[in-house]
Formats: structure tokens, sequence, C-alpha cells
């Protein structure tokens, strides 16, 4: 009973921190431009969150796997509200872009430890799985609702108003994780630890990073591209936070398919990738503006991927060494976040941002079929 009020107490501050920080997805880049920044230098912004959030990703593992998840958790929410509140007074990009450096490296301790906590709740493959896909859920529920009230608070009472809302609703976060969330109990120490280096290539995991990688680089484009519509094109912040809840729609529509958490989480994963590269494809001939179906079959591809991909490390990893898995899998994302926009950002003058993106999701589904056909050939190498 105890672990089922703990699990929903941290999916409830899941889908609090997600409507925060997506809330900022149609306020941020407007606000960056109204404080004179260009295209390249928010491109540059987003890099650098990314990559302080990826330096954080490899610190933070070890320290919560020795010390629990529950502060790794707390801390940062309060640190986290206070950098946000903090938006509201800024008045050059320079503020913006140190005060986008201190969230990236707060986060960076913040998702791993919310992922490792919520993975101790579940002692089998399948359970492990429909947690993972809750959480998905809860994830783009918020993803959905976000954008379209910080793309109507930005439009109503400005950005100020709308990170006044995104400080506190962190705050409310950090409330429930400091009051009510209860520090997992302390798991068996592991015969062997598991470095840095050696989770990279650790065989079960490199397809599970490449995945991730893969879909955070064309995330990460669509994101970059999206907010640039309300400059570019004249479309409202408001239709732009609806685009982003089209994705969301698809998410939703995938997750209620509850049997697919009885199919083989290998072949979900490869199942979205090929979805997410048709999405890519649709979006590149759509002229200027994504239709809704382009943008509802990404989220779909997201949500097919995001709970295969999570069960594959909790299947491959044992707990004592989860902190680490999840923070390197953190530490991934953010290589693709990273490196996505600076190079959208780079080429969208000559060729489209989205091809690139395409072309790196491809090259990762060539490789996860080498490897699969690698592993059946070994297996009847042994058979025989």
């Amino acid at each position: 009973m105890s672990n089922m009020k703990d699990k929903t107490i941290l999916f409830v501050i899941l889908f609090l921190i997600f409507i925060s920080m997506h809330m900022q997805f149609p306020v941020f880049t407007p606000l960056a431009v109204s404080l004179g920044a260009g295209s390249f230098l928010i491109g540059v912004m987003l890099s650098t969150t990314s990559f302080v959030n990826l330096t954080g990703n490899i610190v933070a593992g070890s320290y919560i796997d020795r010390f629990g998840a529950k502060w790794f958790i707390v801390i940062p929410l309060f640190l986290l509200s206070i950098s946000l509140f903090s938006h509201t007074f800024i008045e050059k990009s320079s503020h913006l872009f140190f005060l986008r450096v201190v969230n990236g490296f707060i986060l960076a301790f913040l998702t791993p430890a919310c992922m490792t906590m919520l993975a101790s709740f579940a002692k089998s493959s399948q359970k492990q799985s429909k947690n993972m896909a809750m959480n998905t859920l809860i994830v783009t529920l918020a993803m959905t609702v976000a954008p379209l009230i910080g793309g109507f608070l930005g439009e109503r009472f400005g950005a100020d108003g709308a990170y006044y809302a995104i400080s506190f609703t962190t705050a409310v976060a950090f409330i429930l994780s400091l009051f009510f969330l209860n520090q997992p109990s302390k798991v068996r120490p592991v015969k062997k630890e598991t470095g840095i280096l050696a989770m990279f290539l650790y065989p079960p995991l490199l397809p599970v990073f490449l995945t991730g990688f893969a879909i955070m680089f064309a995330q990460g484009t669509l994101m970059y591209e999206l907010p640039f519509l309300s400059v570019e094109q004249g479309v409202t912040k408001g239709t732009v936070g609806l685009m982003a809840a089209f994705m969301g729609i698809g998410t939703l529509i995938v997750l209620s398919l509850v049997f697919l958490h009885k199919l083989p989480a290998k072949f979900r994963a490869v199942v979205g990738l090929f979805m997410m590269a048709g999405a890519l494809v649709w979006i590149m001939f759509s002229g200027s503006i994504p239709t809704k179906g382009s943008l509802i079959l990404f989220g779909a591809a997201s949500g097919v991927i995001m709970p295969a991909m999570m069960t594959l490390v909790t299947e491959a990893i044992e707990e004592g060494n989860r902190g680490k898995a999840f923070a390197f899998l953190s530490a991934v994302f953010s290589v693709g976040t990273i490196s996505s926009p600076f190079i959208a950002a780079a080429v969208r003058t000559y060729i489209s941002p989205y091809f690139v993106a395409w072309v790196v999701m491809m090259f990762v589904i060539m490789f996860i079929g080498l490897v699969l056909m690698n592993s059946q050939k070994h297996r009847k190498t042994i058979q025989s």
C-alpha cells in the first residue's frame, strides 16, 4: 500500500515537473527574440543547457545509487522553482542564457532520480513495462496540456505571467516531494559496480542508447523549429502550443492500446523508430507548416518507443546500478538535445533540419538491424 501511495505521488510530481517544463515551449523563443537573441543564439542556448545537463547526468548517477533518490528530487525541485521564478526579472539575453544553464544542471539530477525511484516500485518485467507506460502517459498528458496553457498565458499575460505560473507549479511539486514522498528501502549492494564506459559499451544497452539519441535528436529538431513559426510565419503562440498538443494526442492514442505491453520491448522500439522516420518524411513534404497528421504520427511513435526503451534498461541492469543507467540514458538524451538545435540552426538556411533528423534516425535503424542479425547468427551457431 505504501508503494502504491509513493508511486501515485511520484506520478503527480512528474506531471507537475513536465507541465512546468513544457509550459515554456511557446514562450521561450519569442522571449529570447524580444531580448535580442537571433536564431543561432537561441540554438546555442538550448544546446548549452543540454550540455550542462549532460555533464550533470554523468555525476548524478553514482550519487543517486549511493544515497537514494528522494533528496535528488526534493533539492533540485526547490532550486528549480527559484530559477524559474527568476525568469520574471531578466532584462538581457545573457540573463536568459545563464538561467537556462542553471536549469540544465538542476534537471541533470532530477530526471534520473525520478526514473530510478519509479523503477524500484516493480519487481517483474511486465510491471516495469506498465509503470514506464504510465510514466509516458503522465508525461504525455503534461506535454499535451502544458503548451496550450503556456501559449494562453503568454498571449494573455506575457512572459512574466507565464513564468509566475511555471514557478508556482514547480513549487507545488517541491512541497509534495518534501512532505509526502518516502525514500525507497535501501537496495542490496551489487557484486560489481558498473563504470560509465562499461555502461555505454554494455551490448544490451548500446542499441537503447542509440535509440534514445535518435528520438531526442528528432524531437529536439521539431521543438526548435515549431516556435519559429510564430516568428517567421506569423503563427500565434497558442497555435504553436496546439501543434505540440497534437503530438501528445498521438502518444495518448498509442498508450491506450494496452495490449502493446505484451509485445517484446525490442520489437516495440524498432517499430516506433520506423514510425518516427515516417513522420519526419511527412513533415518534410508538408511545406512550411507541419500537418496535424504528421505531428500525431510523431507523437504516436514516441508513445511506442519510450516505454519500450525504459523497460529494456530495467531488464538489462540490476537495481543497484539503475541510477547510473538512467543517468547515462539522460546524458544520451542530452547529447541528442544538444546537437539537434545547434545543427538545425546551422543548416536550416540550406536544407531542411527534418532531413538531417531523418538521416540520423535511419542510421540508428540500420545499426540496430545489424545488431539483431548478428545476435540471430550467434544463436544459430550456438545451437548447431
